[in-house]
Order: C-alpha cells, then structure tokens, then sequence
C-alpha cells in the first residue's frame, strides 16, 4: 500500500473542501479528541462551540492543538490477512487556538460555518449579538501536512 504526501497545497485544498473534522486537545486528564465542524479561511481554522466545556478548558490551560480530517476512499479486500487496507487521504494541521473576540469577524466567520452547511439554502445571517451566544476558536497552523494511502501501480 504505497503512501503518497501531499503537497502544501493539496493539504491546504483538501482542508478548504471539507468541513468535519476532529480536534486534539490535552488537558489535566490528559488527551481529548471530539468531532466537529470547522471552516478554513485566510490561512486558519475556525470552529464554533458552547462558551463552556472541556474541549475550551483544556484550550485555556494548553493552546496546542491537533486537528485532523481524513475521507475514506474506498476498503482494500485480499486472500491474505495483511492484505487487507483502506485507502484513504488525511490532512493534520498542528497548531495554537485561541478564542476570538467579539466583534464583526467572529460573526463573519460564523455565519462562513453556516454557509458550508445551508448548502446555497436561505438563512438569517449571524449578527454581532447572536455571535455572543457561542464561542469561536481561531486555530493558526504552525503545521499542515497530508498524505494519501493509495493503490499502486
């Protein structure tokens, strides 16, 4: 099963296409990983969440952050039991996250988060006031990389 990296752009293109990823954090009862939706834009990933709970007290006490997001392409069957595979693309992006303040670019980016799911559907626009109802965290990449498990030739 060969491997194949990405290159930076193909990492950073598979990122801006999808929209579910999963977020790493470490905490005082250690590692932590949730599923969640994200947007990338200008660079950096953005997510929504609650204004409390764990994923945010483990950011408070440990900005590093892992975030990952993989598509299965398709399974691999075989006669052999070491045969057998997935072939599959990932991207990790290792990074710091912090929370975003108030104010227009947080509505922005919520209403981007909203865009990716409404699919071209009609719905109110996230204003400065319904922003303060959650929280958003900016993650900035120190890291992006990606590979591809793929077939050989």
């Amino acid at each position: 099963m060969p491997q194949q990296l990405l290159t930076p752009d193909e990492a950073i293109d598979f990122l801006r296409q999808r929209f579910l990823g999963r977020l790493a954090t470490v905490g005082a009862d250690g590692p932590y990983i949730t599923p969640l939706h994200y947007v990338f834009d200008s660079g950096r990933l953005y997510f929504h969440c609650a204004r409390e709970g764990k994923k945010l007290d483990n950011i408070r006490s440990n900005p590093r952050v892992c975030f990952e997001v993989s598509e299965v392409d398709k399974p691999v069957f075989s006669a052999r039991a070491c045969g057998y595979g997935t072939r599959y693309t990932s991207v990790l992006v290792f990074g710091v996250a912090a929370l975003m303040p108030e104010g227009e670019r947080k509505a922005e980016i919520l209403n981007l988060l909203v865009d990716r799911q409404a699919e071209g559907r009609l719905y109110q626009p996230v204003d400065a006031a319904m922003a303060k109802l959650c929280e958003v965290v900016e993650i900035v990449p120190e890291t992006i990389s990606g590979k591809r498990n793929i077939d050989a030739l």
